[in-house]
């Protein structure tokens, strides 16, 4: 999608005889016009810069005031592309025209923001942001007077001592605080809070060292989960089946999994588009006994009326509401990740997991295989290789040695 920033002025003259400076914001060929505070004569105003020229008495001071107003936009516009593939001008103008409307105190600020990640359709984002406010509320009842003045340094180490006592380790401590951090700079950019109180100069959430959970598991693991008998646990059959598939899907996430057809296969290939990014994903589920099995299995079993293969969707997608599709996902993948909790038990594995961990798994393991960054990258369905190396588990330092210990 094509999306541009510009400041202009428009060539229709005010009652004094000088001409409207706006920001334009366009989104897809469709624009809006926002006012600004000022006007001028044309020969002040430099049209391909977007800016005063030297002509204008105080064009050094306007220029400034008008590149923040510029870079408030983009904030907005920046955070749209990071985490939507796409969005509309109508989704901008709600966040610009809110972020315009805020007061100085923090949670009206933050639920602000809350709804306006929703409105966008960035709900993990929005959940995020909504488990911090909860966490804040329940670490002063009186939050709700707290204006950004007084989120200070001393505010956010009491509330990672506090957070600590309730068993919350650094991982955990950074997303809140990252989440925090967020809205302080956004009321920055918003002129609601004040740059020179700005906090996180001194609290440095970096200092949080979190060691690294291990989240991939191992190929031991990940095959006595393929042998594992399930008539042991016959509850556990669809959690097992969807996350092996899941792996051997190319690391295929659950909600996409849960929209896949058999009219979308193929001879053993089907391709979709990754509801996350957009991106297109070709896949060629390899033939062996485990994914035959799988497929067999489904063939049969039809607990619900759709052309899904697996069965977490009682209806068509089209029949769902937003909210609601979003819930029975949410709910099927939670009562999974029981079940898969309930076969390593069984198994004896002491090793966290969900079905998340699938993408993890194949992404190491591929890895480790030899496969090449840039093409796990790929069959993940990826945006930005960096994203593709948080995935990637650390070789354990034996693995390491070993690799170096015979270079000469």
């Amino acid at each position: 999608m094509k999306s541009s920033i510009k400041i202009v002025c428009k060539k229709n003259a005010l009652a004094d005889g000088k001409f409207p400076i706006y920001l334009r914001v366009t989104i897809d060929r469709k624009s809006k016009f926002y006012k600004t505070p000022y006007s001028c004569d044309l020969r002040e105003w430099n049209d391909a810069k977007g800016e005063f020229n030297s002509k204008n008495k105080n064009y050094l001071q306007s220029n400034r005031i008008l590149n923040q107003i510029k870079d408030d936009a983009s904030l907005i516009l920046n955070e749209l592309l990071e985490n939507k593939k796409s969005f509309t001008l109508i989704e901008f103008d709600n966040i610009y025209c809110q972020n315009s409307n805020l007061t100085n105190n923090f949670i009206e600020f933050l639920e602000s923001r809350i709804k306006q990640l929703y409105d966008a359709k960035q709900i993990s984002y929005s959940d995020s942001h909504n488990d911090t406010l909860k966490s804040l509320k329940k670490f002063k009842s009186n939050i709700n007077k707290y204006s950004f003045d007084d989120i200070d340094y001393s505010f956010l180490l009491n509330y990672e001592t506090f957070l600590r006592k309730t068993g919350c380790e650094d991982g955990g401590i950074g997303v809140y605080m990252r989440n925090i951090r967020s809205t302080y700079n956004i009321a920055i950019k918003s002129k609601v809070a004040k740059q020179e109180l700005y906090p996180f100069r001194d609290y440095k959430i970096s200092s949080l060292k979190s060691q690294k959970i291990k989240k991939a598991l191992t190929k031991e693991q990940l095959q006595k989960l393929i042998d594992f008998d399930i008539q042991q646990i016959p509850s556990a059959t669809n959690a097992r089946y969807l996350y092996l598939f899941s792996f051997f899907a190319r690391g295929m996430n659950f909600t996409d999994l849960a929209e896949l057809k058999w009219e979308d296969i193929e001879h053993s290939k089907f391709s979709y588009k990754r509801n996350k990014t957009g991106i297109n994903i070709r896949v060629k589920i390899p033939e062996n006994q485990i994914t035959n099995e799988i497929l067999n299995f489904y063939k049969e079993y039809r607990p619900y009326p759709t052309n899904y293969i697996f069965p977490i969707l009682k209806k068509n997608i089209l029949e769902y509401e937003e909210e609601e599709l979003s819930g029975r996902k949410h709910n099927v993948r939670s009562y999974y990740n029981k079940q898969l909790k309930l076969i390593f038990e069984k198994l004896n594995i002491d090793t966290k997991i969900n079905f998340y961990t699938a993408r993890h798994t194949f992404a190491t393991i591929s890895l480790k295989n030899g496969v090449h960054v840039s093409k796990i990258k790929q069959a993940l369905g990826h945006q930005s290789i960096k994203t593709t190396e948080a995935y990637l588990e650390d070789f354990k330092d034996a693995e390491i040695d070993e690799a170096f210990e015979n270079l000469i």
